[in-house]
């Protein structure tokens, strides 16, 4: 028998190398796409769906208050409004130096560069808050953001824009907040209650939103005020499309917004924020009213002083803040439609609070501080009219909005709402179980983990178990009431609804899992 070999040229190798490697290309993906790895699956936000950029205002001196409000406050559309800020003293002055020297006393909130994040920054006057002085000489090392309203007296180098003083938008200014992070900082996808005027100081910080006409498709989390403020349970740095299928329909516009920049941001509209560089900005929160009177609001106007004109809530810089407090004037308007819709004359307490306040709210807080602030005040009488609601001052309005938008986090012993009385009382029980715990001890288990307690607390904690002012025993540990202050209730019927969020992102980090398994058996 006779056999015949054939000899290969090296030509035909290359071309049936290139021939294999091609199929094997087309394998991979058939095998991908029966796989149901969703194209973009995994990827940050930002690349699917887009619909181009942000409106931009090049020349904002030709926006009177009447034209901005009409053009894009009533119609709810975002805008950026370039170099406005550059007109506030404040671009010019506020470095770190200038802020220590000036307002390094003041206190401000604090909150991790991402945002929800579990931990919790701490300084030594307390958790998720410090003086201006400590964190400015931390933040660029450290994993803390400042997240706040802006103290009282800082109002001197900021000013009102001319677009705003006027009319309804001039006297519906709620708050004044401020953001300060050394880089790094990112948000997770979220709305606000409020319309807001975000004007940007210093660095630069880029923008996604996304229409809250979308929201059937946005994933939102469950929460008591969702119909408000809200965030989405997609992960924006890796979008999870097996859990989240729809969330493929949504577009979205992106911008990025430089120092001296401002801008509008209508309430409820979804947004997603990241910051590179150090930067620094201020936010002008102001009511979401349908409808501003704007007579006489058709000429340019000027910019005032921000210390003359009245915001709804102000922080003086120490004490309990009132950050993201409804807008008082907004439930006054609310209640006083709804009480129009369905009564014609007096009705009783009982049946008002029935019929309008607890559909509002209906969370223990709140109804605990309605009694406390409204009902128990001789000003609601033995009933209510449209008269008497259209009568009440700003602080009974005030009062209701403080009671519907209680946060522990605004509170100056912050830590005494997350912080368990039990456990941090059985941590000192077991660590004092065969030696007395001096100062120094108690401190360092008070501020480590878990706890992760603040200085100041620990040193009043100490100051009230021990008898001597220099040790605390097993036995003052067992039997003090002074944890009794821990663990304080501020139920808002937010646990129910924490519960099933984590089961979703539970659910969600299951199918991520899984898909980088399919991708890494191909």
């Amino acid at each position: 028998m006779m056999f015949t070999f054939i000899t290969a040229s090296p030509v035909y190798f290359q071309s049936l190398t290139y021939t294999l490697s091609m199929i094997s290309i087309i394998l991979l993906s058939i095998a991908s796409r029966c796989l149901c790895l969703p194209e973009g699956h995994g990827k940050p936000l930002g690349e699917h769906n887009d619909l181009g950029t942000l409106n931009i205002e090049d020349d904002y001196t030709k926006l009177t208050p009447k034209s901005f409000y009409e053009k894009y406050v009533s119609t709810r559309t975002p805008v950026i409004l370039r170099n406005l800020a550059k007109t506030f003293p404040a671009y010019h002055k506020w470095t770190d130096d200038y802020i220590k020297e000036n307002f390094g006393e003041l206190e401000v909130r604090l909150e991790a560069k991402k945002e929800k994040e579990t931990y919790t920054p701490v300084s030594e006057i307390g958790m998720g808050r410090s003086t201006f002085k400590e964190f400015l000489a931390r933040y660029k090392t450290d994993n803390m953001y400042c997240v706040s309203e802006v103290p009282g007296p800082m109002y001197k180098d900021l000013e009102m824009p001319a677009i705003m003083n006027c009319g309804g938008l001039g006297n519906a200014l709620a708050e004044m907040n401020i953001w300060i992070n050394s880089g790094g900082a990112k948000s997770i996808i979220h709305k606000d209650a409020h319309n807001q005027l975000n004007c940007l100081l210093a660095g630069s910080k880029d923008w996604i939103f996304i229409n809250n006409s979308y929201n059937e498709w946005i994933y939102q989390a469950e929460e008591v005020d969702g119909d408000q403020g809200g965030f989405s349970l997609v992960n924006p740095e890796a979008i999870n499309y097996i859990t989240f299928p729809d969330f493929k329909k949504v577009p979205w516009t992106y911008s990025t917004v430089h120092a001296g920049d401002c801008l509008y941001l209508p309430p409820r509209y979804y947004h997603r924020v990241k910051s590179a560089d150090r930067n620094f900005a201020v936010s002008f929160l102001f009511g979401t009213s349908s409808v501003f009177n704007m007579e006489g609001c058709d000429t340019t106007g000027s910019s005032v002083n921000l210390d003359k004109v009245p915001i709804q809530w102000k922080y003086p810089g120490h004490g309990v803040m009132s950050m993201g407090n409804d807008s008082p004037q907004d439930w006054k308007e609310e209640i006083t439609r709804l009480f129009k819709q369905r009564f014609s004359g007096k009705v009783s307490i009982d049946v008002f609070y029935n019929s309008i306040l607890k559909e509002l709210s209906d969370s223990p807080a709140f109804r605990s501080g309605v009694q406390d602030a409204l009902f128990g005040d001789s000003i609601m009488g033995d009933y209510i009219s449209l008269e008497k609601i259209e009568s009440y001052p700003i602080e009974v309005w005030k009062a209701l909005a403080m009671a519907a938008s209680f946060d522990p986090s605004n509170h100056p012993d912050a830590e005494l709402y997350h912080i368990d009385e039990d456990d941090v009382q059985d941590a000192f029980k077991e660590a004092a179980k065969f030696e007395k715990l001096d100062f120094i001890k108690f401190i360092k288990i008070y501020t480590s983990l878990p706890f992760n307690g603040s200085p100041r607390m620990g040193k009043e904690l100490f100051a009230k178990i021990s008898s001597d002012g220099k040790t605390v025993s097993y036995e003052q540990l067992a039997t003090t009431k002074a944890f009794t202050i821990y663990g304080k209730e501020h139920d808002r019927g937010d646990a129910d609804m924490s519960e099933r969020n984590n089961e979703i992102l539970e659910k969600a980090k299951e199918d991520m899992a899984k898909s980088a398994d399919k991708k890494t058996e191909l």
